[in-house]
Formats: C-alpha cells, sequence, structure tokens
C-alpha cells in the first residue's frame, strides 16, 4: 500500500513540476518507508512507499526499458504472471513489477488479468503516454483533474488540492447528495472538476489531455452449484491470496458473520500466531463471548475500548483525515482500532465486501430499499421542507454494461451490483483506506476478489436469502464450521450508539449549528430547529444531524481552514465564541 501522483502537462513547466514536488511530503503518511520520483520532459510521478513485499528492492517508480510504473496496492496472481512472461527482465521481486510484464506483452488489455487491489499510473515512452488505472471494485483510491495545465492525479484528494493551481469549488449539489446519502456517488467528487476514476476503469492520457477511457468487465459464471465443498474452497483461495506478505498481519474482528468466516478461514488454512482487534462501545454489551471463540481457535484478542467521550474527540480528527465528507459513523471507532494496530502491524485483514457478495443487507431481504427502490430514491431529509430543488436526486448509477457482462439480473442481484459500484467504493473503501492509511497501515479484504465474484456472484438468490437471514449459506457454512457460535444471531459489527449519544447534546449541538453561517444555503434556521427539536422522535432525525455535524466539522477544516483540534464542543465553542 503506497501512495502515487503524477502530472501529464501540455508543455514543461518547470515552476509547476517543482511544486508538485511537495506531494511526497503530502502523501508521506500512506508511504512513511520512502519514496520515489520520475521526471522526463512534461511527465512527473512520484511514489511513497509502505514496504510491505520485496522489503529492501521493491522501491518504485519501477522501470523497464521504455516504461516506467507507480502502484499503490497488490497484485495477488504476480507469481502465476511471472511464471507466464518467463522473457520479461524482472528487477526486483514486488508484486507491482507483473503489471508491466503484462502492459509490454499485451498492453491496455493486459490489465484485464490482474488479480488484486490497485490503482496505478504507467508511462510509456515509446508512444509518449501516460495511462492511469483502478481495479474492478475500486478498492483504491485515484483522484484526477484537468486544467488548462494538463493533466494531474493522486492518491487522495487534500494532496491534490494544495498542488493543482486552480481553487476548486464546492460543488452544492454533492453537498446535497452527501447530506441525504452519507457519501457522494459516481465518478464526480465534492469538488467542481475533480473526479475519481471509477472502478475498473482505464484512462489514457497525452501532452495533458485524456484521449481514451477503457474499461474492465467482470464476468461471473452462471449456473453455479452451491455445494458447502465448492463455497468453502472458493474462500479460502482466495483468503490464501490475500495473505502473501512479507510482514506479519492482524485482523479487524467485529464478531459478525464476515469477519468469523475470516477467523475459520485462517485456521482452516493452518496459519498460527494471528492476533485480532475488536471494539467494544461501552455502553454496548456483546451478545457473545468474542474472547472465548478466539481462545478456542487459538487466536490471540486485543479489546479497543470506545466511549461516549471518544465519539466527540475524534470527529474533527476524522473529518480532516477523510478528504471529502463521508459520513459513515463508523469511521471513528475504525480509527482508533487502526492507530491501535498499526504499533504493532502494518497489514490488517478485514471483512469488507461480505455484505455485497454473499447477500448480508436488510435491504436484499427486502429486495429494495432507498437506494434501489422502484419508488423515489429520496435518502435522509425526504421532506418536501427540505432541498426543494433536489427532491428526486438520486444516486448516480453508472450504466452496468461497463462493468458487467449479463443483463436479467434478479433484484437482489441488481442491488448488489449497485453496491458494487456506488456503495463499495465510495462509502466503505473510501473509510478502510483512509482510516488504516492515515497511521501507515495496509487493509487487505479477501471477500473482494474478482475470482471469488466471479465464481460465486451468481449463486441463488434462494441461497443468499432464506428465512429471514442474509447470507444464508454462510451462516450455515459457519454453524458447522465453528464451535460455540451462533452463526443465525442478529448481525455485529462496530456499531456506534449514535442514537443515544447525539440527542443527549442536542442543547448544545442546536447552539452551534444555528451559528454556522455556510450552512445557510442548505438549510434555514426553522429547518434546523424542526430537527433539533425532533430529535427524539425518529432515528432518521438523529442520522440527519449526525450528517450535518460531520459536513460542517469537514467543511470548517477543508474549507474555511479552521487549524484547532480536539473535543468537538470545545472547537465550536472557539469556532462561534
Amino acid at each position: 500500500m503506497c501512495g502515487i501522483a503524477g502530472i501529464s502537462l501540455s508543455k514543461e513547466n518547470k515552476i509547476l513540476q517543482k511544486k508538485f514536488r511537495k506531494m511526497r511530503k503530502l502523501l508521506k503518511h500512506r508511504g512513511p518507508d520512502g519514496d520515489g520520483i520520475f521526471e522526463y520532459k512534461n511527465i512527473s510521478l512520484i511514489h511513497t512507499r509502505l514496504s510491505i513485499i520485496d522489503i529492501k528492492n521493491g522501491t518504485q517508480p519501477i522501470k523497464s526499458k521504455n516504461n516506467v510504473l507507480v502502484a499503490n496496492g497488490e497484485i495477488y496472481n504476480d507469481l502465476e504472471i511471472r511464471k507466464k512472461f518467463t522473457k520479461f527482465k524482472f528487477s526486483t521481486k514486488s508484486d507491482s513489477e507483473s503489471i508491466l510484464a503484462l502492459y509490454e506483452n499485451e498492453g491496455v488489455r493486459g490489465f484485464e488479468k490482474l488479480r488484486g487491489m490497485y490503482s496505478f499510473a504507467l508511462y510509456d515512452k515509446n508512444l509518449d503516454q501516460l495511462i492511469i488505472s483502478r481495479d474492478e471494485f475500486g478498492i483504491k483510491p485515484i483522484y484526477f483533474t484537468t486544467m488548462i495545465d494538463g493533466f494531474f492525479f493522486s492518491s487522495e484528494l487534500n494532496a491534490l488540492k494544495k498542488v493543482i493551481t486552480e481553487k476548486k469549488k464546492i460543488d452544492d449539489k454533492k453537498v446535497i447528495e452527501h447530506l441525504k446519502f452519507q457519501y457522494c456517488s459516481g465518478n464526480r467528487t465534492i469538488y467542481k472538476g475533480i473526479n475519481r476514476l471509477r472502478p475498473g476503469e482505464s484512462l489514457i492520457i497525452k501532452n495533458g489531455k485524456i484521449t481514451r477511457s477503457i474499461f474492465k468487465k467482470l464476468t461471473p459464471k452462471k449456473n453455479i452449484i452451491c455445494t458447502e465443498k465448492f463455497v468453502e474452497k472458493k474462500i479460502l483461495d482466495s483468503v490464501s491470496s490475500h495473505l502473501r506478505s512479507d510482514v506479519p498481519y492482524c485482523l479487524f474482528f467485529s464478531g459478525g458473520i464476515d469477519s468469523m468466516l475470516l477467523l475459520y478461514s485462517i485456521k482452516a488454512l493452518g496459519i498460527k500466531n494471528i492476533k485480532a482487534y475488536t471494539i467494544n462501545f461501552v455502553e454496548k454489551k456483546k451478545s457473545f463471548n468474542l474472547e472465548n471463540i478466539c481462545e478456542e481457535n487459538n487466536i490471540k484478542l486485543h479489546i479497543e475500548s470506545f466511549s461516549e467521550e471518544d465519539f466527540w474527540n475524534y470527529i474533527f480528527f476524522a473529518a480532516e483525515n477523510i478528504d471529502e465528507p463521508l459520513a459513515d459513523y463508523a469511521i471513528l471507532p475504525t480509527f482508533k482500532l487502526a492507530k491501535r494496530a498499526s504499533k504493532e502491524f502494518k497489514i490488517a485483514i478485514t471483512g469488507e465486501g461480505g455484505d455485497e457478495l454473499f447477500g448480508g443487507y436488510g435491504r436484499y431481504k427486502k429486495t429494495k430499499r432507498l437506494l434501489f427502490s422502484k419508488k423515489k430514491n429520496k435518502g435522509l431529509f425526504s421532506s418536501s421542507n427540505f432541498f426543494k430543488d433536489y427532491r428526486n436526486l438520486k444516486l448516480e448509477h453508472h450504466d452496468k454494461k461497463k462493468y458487467f457482462d449479463f443483463d436479467n439480473l434478479s433484484s437482489i442481484q441488481s442491488s448488489q451490483i449497485f453496491d458494487y459500484k456506488n456503495w463499495l467504493p465510495n462509502n466503505l473503501l473510501v473509510k478502510l483506506d483512509r482510516c488504516l492509511m492515515t497511521y501507515g497501515m495496509e487493509g487487505r479484504t479477501p471477500f473482494i476478489d474478482k475470482d471469488l465474484f466471479n465464481s460465486l456472484f451468481y449463486i441463488s438468490d434462494n441461497n443468499k436469502v432464506r428465512n429471514g437471514f442474509g447470507k444464508y449459506y454462510i451462516r450455515n457454512l459457519l454453524s458447522k464450521k465453528i464451535i460455540n457460535y451462533d452463526a443465525f444471531a442478529p448481525k455485529q459489527g462496530f456499531t456506534v450508539p449514535i442514537y443515544e449519544w447525539i440527542p443527549k447534546k442536542i442543547n448544545l449541538i442546536e447552539k452551534h449549528l444555528l451559528k454556522l453561517k455556510f450552512l445557510s444555503p442548505f438549510f434555514s434556521r426553522e429547518q434546523l430547529l424542526f430537527l433539533c427539536k425532533n430529535i427524539k422522535k425518529n432515528k432518521k432525525i438523529v442520522k440527519s444531524i449526525w450528517h450535518i455535524i460531520f459536513f460542517s466539522s469537514w467543511y470548517l477544516i477543508h474549507v474555511e481552514g479552521l487549524k484547532n483540534r480536539g473535543n468537538y464542543f470545545e472547537v465550536m465553542k472557539k469556532v462561534n465564541g
């Protein structure tokens, strides 16, 4: 896991290239173990390295005769690629170098054979073109913008904003989308003119201009027979591939179905001396004893507490390190967990993607939810009194034919594909990337894997959702494999009790929100008062207040330049006087 950045200018510009070199410092937290730079004519590439594989010799940029690469992520089929392309002269044991081998033998279409999580940039000297690419699930981030000076990209928005020559304005439509749905969908970010590379997309750039966009497609297999043996084999293969590393790793363990499946997989693969980290919310009680389960499976468990005080103390810190607003309250405990785990490990194995693949969300049980319903997708603030000009605002849903080779999807399958292209890359994976990379940690997600997806996606809806349970076939598997674990118990996770904590402080929250002038384009004084006065009547209002709290904290830091950090109420007291 690393940080990457680059520019392709319309013409050489020594002043701008000198300014661009600051990116090394701005992305240092993503790659604290070293950095490198490549400069040639109007092209500059930067890499900051977190050493995971080939620790001594895997520095970047990696160069072959005519091509230069900077990459962020892991290529899990690197060894297979190396065996196939024996004529390519590998200079390192870095898994990223297999990207160069594929490109030099098969061109851009060769990227379709990559299995992994990645975003990378490759400069082809012969064609004088820059290529940037992102994996099919968008596990690793990459942002870009085009201006009169040329094309700029970076792993993070914060770094990109600080080196581009034009100040980017906030997109009010995207602000409202964030407030309603907790994240910004599609490829447009909250800043006008700054975009994300979409999952599976590659862009070709010449002389600072985008000349072509190409997509890698997912190709799941139909007529899948859901036998326990088949499912287990595919899961173990994916977990095994994702554990390749030259440094130790730990497990992020909520006690839910996905993390329990990871625990079982690690044990079944014969891997020993694993340490797991979990969060315990002080006011909540676990429905079963995670310590006993870990002890029975020879896994050491560290329990990190997260209190109501932690909640208010982490808001501004989280807002600073989430470079575009993401009102997923799970980011707060995840930051604390990553801080603790990073003292001992560089890699955390996590269960993201399990709900999307195995069919775990409650919305799949109903085959509908606000995000997918045939009714209008309204999100929070659905009253006609809010956002009148944006009543029918919907999350962006790109043409699935760009990503997917089949039609005639069931309701559940359509919901899954939507999640894969919006909820997963723009919410869950942003959370995971920023929370871990802030502390120089890599997050690996074995359930977000091309081979696993292609093998299990078309398992029948009846096996995914049955008798009121999502992930039915996975629950059934775990019920036979893990002693003293109720696989059919209610869902577990790092669920922050905001419905208890926020109403307690609503009088103070109301006082501070009413004084923030930048909220006036989105909320009238009367609307804010309505929400605060009615918070105890409706859980959706609690969540609406949380979205406003997080957005306003983010705005104060990233737009108004607030320098103060610490407890939310102490900082707001200084802001409002």
